[in-house]
């Protein structure tokens, strides 16, 4: 199991963001690093610049009008002096900001000039700062809320900005990025559905440019594919029909011929033989996708198989269970069974067995015989057209074209074809088929 998403959509989800944590991360670095120092400096002045307002009116006012002046203060600007105050306080922490504000305030008002710290009255409320400053021979105490000395961190704002702005564009580039993938799915799902042989619908050309041209690429080559198709349908069909005349001439000939019945039995059977390959032609050539899905049990398509070999000289036992109908071609399924059962019987030593039942929770039905068997090595050249397996033939004749034509139904039902060793020797030619059958 990997840690790296498959998909384009989470993939470019996974770039952008670690592209937008990454640059907002130094965003926030940067104007951390290069607006602290502004800020501090900016704040201490603007302290210090209070307390010499003060300073400078106290200087001026009589003992008598202090007083008055320092109620004005606090009722007009909210700051509290006080002249003498007996009380212990405890130095303010030396950080950057409050040094910068401690080294300008002893630069104006002398060195016993300093900032102390105390509690808020409000359990809620942070502490509040103390200067300690001379007018004359007078101790003046001036309480400032915190904020008037140290300026605001505005860098949580900047987060939240770079938080609501990547986000932002998060969910523009995942919509971009959704509108791309729509059109790759749907050609996704065309494709798969050409290559398992079913009719597809033409895919909608949308999306930006270089996927409107793999649409148009598409829909070419299945326009292509359909077209050589027919013509490849249109062709076997024509050779097989205009076989079939000479050689029903050639049958009413042989039977006018004073042959030996040894001899003109040879004939006919090569001419059945003849036939046999016409009607594979045929049958490949015959488009199966046209064919409406119904419901159908596959008991009844194995007992309707073993009845038409029967008509055919061919023995069949069957082997069946209780089973659910699965959304099925039947023409196509017939055509398939009894081409497994035809090769079975010609290659297999006579003895055909059909079994329909359960692989857990998928349907299949396997047609088995006691032939020589087929090497591991050849069971995938033998699913393709026009192979044969000839070791194992004995001579026998044929199009190579039976097991093809079951692949070619097998895709088409989304079902697996196997050809597997047959425990006694033998073979089992197997069709299993999804527990959730196709619909389309």
């Amino acid at each position: 199991m990997t840690l790296v998403p498959q998909s384009l959509l989470s993939r470019t989800a996974l770039v952008i963001v670690f592209a937008l944590l990454l640059s907002q991360g130094v965003s926030v670095f940067l104007f951390r690093y290069y607006s602290r120092e502004p800020r501090i400096q900016l704040g201490a002045i603007g302290f210090v610049s209070q307390l010499k307002t003060i300073r400078a009116a106290l200087e001026t006012l009589p003992d008598a009008s202090q007083g008055e002046f320092l109620q004005r203060l606090r009722e007009e600007k909210g700051l509290r002096v006080y002249r003498n105050r007996d009380e212990a306080l405890v130095p303010a922490p030396d950080g950057p900001a409050l040094r910068t504000a401690r080294e300008r305030l002893r630069d104006e008002f002398g060195p016993d000039t300093d900032i102390f710290v105390r509690a808020s009255p409000k359990a809620d409320a942070p502490p509040v700062l103390v200067v300690k400053f001379m007018v004359g021979s007078n101790i003046f105490y001036a309480v400032f809320p915190r904020a008037r000395v140290v300026e605001p961190d505005y860098s949580w704002a900047w987060i939240d900005w770079a938080v609501a702005g990547g986000l932002t564009a998060l969910a523009g580039a995942l919509f971009l990025m959704w509108r791309v993938n729509q059109p790759l799915k749907a050609l996704a799902d065309a494709a798969r559905l050409l290559g398992q042989g079913k009719a597809t619908a033409p895919v909608t050309e949308m999306g930006p440019s270089e996927v409107r041209a793999v649409a148009v690429a598409f829909n070419q080559m299945r326009d292509d594919l359909a077209r050589l198709d027919s013509e490849r349908a249109t062709f076997l069909a024509g050779v097989s029909h205009d076989l079939r005349t000479p050689l029903s001439r050639l049958r009413l000939g042989i039977e006018m011929l004073p042959a030996e019945p040894a001899t003109r039995t040879d004939l006919e059977r090569d001419i059945g033989d003849i036939n046999s390959i016409i009607d594979q032609f045929m049958d490949f050539a015959r488009g199966e996708s046209s064919e409406a899905l119904q419901p159908v049990n596959l008991n009844q398509l194995a007992a309707g198989a073993r009845e038409r070999a029967a008509r055919s000289g061919i023995g069949v036992t069957l082997e069946t269970t209780d089973l659910p109908p699965l959304m099925l071609r039947p023409l196509a399924m017939q055509r398939a069974i009894d081409n497994l059962i035809n090769n079975a019987a010609r290659h297999g030593g006579g003895e055909v067995a059909v079994k329909a039942g359960l692989d857990g929770a998928a349907q299949t039905l396997s047609v088995l015989d006691r032939g020589p068997g087929i090497p591991v090595s050849e069971v995938e050249r033998l699913k393709q057209p026009f192979t044969r397996l000839d070791s194992s033939r004995s001579g026998e004749s044929g199009a190579g074209l039976g097991l093809a034509i079951v692949e070619r139904i097998a895709r088409m039902h989304a079902a697996r074809f196997d050809l597997l060793p047959r425990a006694g020797g033998g073979t089992e030619a197997r069709l299993t088929f999804p527990p959730a059958a196709p619909t389309s």
